[in-house]
């Protein structure tokens, strides 16, 4: 069993990678897709620049709010965090694993 999952596995792989591209690119005359940015049909307006007074994004977007943002908060925290476990990590594999082999080696001898 495992025989044939080891051979059926590979060539459903190498089928579906030779099938996917013979499909995305099959030729379909009736059904093609423009894009609008293709068919040179305007795409919108010009954005207003962001420090514009009657730029209606500017309260939507918040581009008044210079706060401090939480991700960068986030980020201090997390890396403290990571620092700590690493650390209590790095202390329990001496405590655990490192030690006991140096002293199980010294009374070897």
């Amino acid at each position: 069993m495992r025989r044939l999952l080891g051979l059926l596995v590979p060539v459903l792989l190498l089928v579906s990678l030779l099938a996917a591209p013979t499909v995305a690119f099959a030729d379909t005359p009736d059904t093609a897709i423009v894009l609008a940015a293709e068919a040179g049909e305007p795409t919108g307006p010009d954005p207003a620049p962001r420090e514009q007074e009657d730029n209606p994004a500017r309260t939507l977007a918040g581009y008044e709010d210079r706060e401090l943002q939480f991700t960068w908060g986030a980020a201090w925290i997390l890396l403290v965090a990571g620092v700590a476990g690493l650390t209590v990590l790095g202390g329990l594999y001496y405590l655990l694993v490192h030690r006991p082999q140096r002293e199980a080696a010294a009374g070897r001898r």
